[in-house]
């Protein structure tokens, strides 16, 4: 997969900016708050159809403007392709691929894979379970549609029980349909549950073999999934299906009296663990890193075995968060992935042996191309 071209159009601080991009490493650098991690924001926009930097479309329109475009041209699938995203104050969100209009922004997911590594990656590691689970949903909705198609079907089927579950407190019929949504919560959920659990063991392979090779064989790391039960070696789908089932009959008298969903995969996590002991308590700042680095280079080997071919890194900023031992092993890994890398330093990478290294100056929302290696 390669991003070739990008064309913004009043977004962000750029007002007509485009960008030619080689297939090896792509160096944005220049001073802070010129437009680096913009350009990077707009890759994932094409990406993802959503910025990973705010959840408002409104935040991305340059000042003084009533609307953005993204223009990018790639390759995915032996094939050359075109995504276009825009947004109106007025007229709302509007996608376009291969000149083909499509409804919902989510349809440009799986279109062209980008993976961010930033240094908001290591709330994966240290932060919420609401971190974990987006990772996780971003890396499935881009590589299975039909996990993308079940979570939009079970998060509306948890909006639906939570209005019953609040409406049911003044009117019995409400608190009536809550045996409907949880038999249809369960089928959906136990489908999501399976997804991310077979997601989660090919992570957790990848990761160690990175994490093994990244301490010299002096660290391990394990991913444990937790769900709304406990999963011995023989689960599958069935098998979530009745947990779930049982656990929301059982819970149902404590959800209607506090008017919440409070079981099934939405309140979903996974431990990340380095030698048998939680990375959120027990982990260095160093080995956090190291974790947040061996998973985002697990996530890459991930979605190369989904899609057949390796996707687009993003790396914002990051390299000054980590040592010069985990900068060498991650340049390592660079040889065969296109990448674009934002630094405040213009880094000579002389030594690195890829098909080519291009150089762009960002300075006050301008991208200008400054040299090849």
């Amino acid at each position: 997969m390669t991003v070739r071209e990008l064309e913004l159009t009043d977004f962000r601080n750029y007002r007509k900016q485009r960008i030619s991009f080689s297939e090896g490493i792509n160096i944005l650098y220049g001073q802070n708050a010129q437009g680096k991690t913009n350009v990077l924001e707009a890759l994932y926009i094409a990406s993802t159809g959503k910025s990973h930097r705010t959840s408002n479309y409104h935040d991305l329109i340059r000042n003084g403007c009533c609307s953005f475009e993204i223009r990018l041209k790639c390759g995915a699938d032996g094939r050359d392709n075109t995504i276009v995203i825009r947004y109106s104050r007025d007229r709302g969100r509007f996608l376009e691929i291969n000149g083909i209009r499509r409804e919902r922004i989510s349809d440009v997911l799986g279109t062209l894979n980008i993976i961010l590594f930033s240094p908001e990656t290591l709330e994966v590691v240290k932060g919420s379970p609401a971190a974990r689970r987006k990772f996780l949903d971003i890396l499935l909705c881009q590589t299975d549609r039909q996990y993308l198609y079940e979570l939009k079907r079970y998060n509306q089927l948890v909006k639906n029980k939570s209005a019953a579950l609040k409406k049911g407190k003044n009117e019995k019929k409400y608190e009536e349909t809550l045996p409907v949504w949880n038999e249809h919560i369960s089928q959906t959920g136990a489908k999501i549950a399976v997804m991310r659990m077979k997601a989660l063991k090919a992570l957790d392979g990848y990761m160690k073999n990175e994490v093994s090779s990244i301490t010299s064989g002096q660290e391990k790391s394990s991913l444990k999934y937790k769900t709304f039960c406990e999963i011995d070696e023989n689960a599958n789908e069935d098998f979530f299906r009745e947990q779930l089932s049982e656990t929301l009959k059982k819970g149902m008298d404590k959800e209607i009296s506090i008017s919440q969903c409070i079981y099934g995969p939405h309140r979903d996590d996974f431990e990340i663990l380095l030698n048998g002991l939680n990375s959120r308590q027990f982990c260095s700042q160093g080995q956090q890193r190291t974790l947040a680095l061996s998973l985002i280079m697990a996530e890459l080997l991930y979605t190369e075995e989904i899609k057949g071919e390796k996707p687009v890194l993003l790396l914002d900023d990051v390299l000054s968060e980590l040592d010069s031992g985990r900068q060498e092993y991650l340049v390592k890994g660079l040889a065969e992935v296109q990448t674009v890398i934002t630094t405040t330093d213009d880094l000579p990478y002389s030594g690195l042996k890829v098909k080519d290294i291009r150089k762009f100056l960002v300075k006050e929302g301008t991208v200008t191309v400054t040299g090849n290696i």
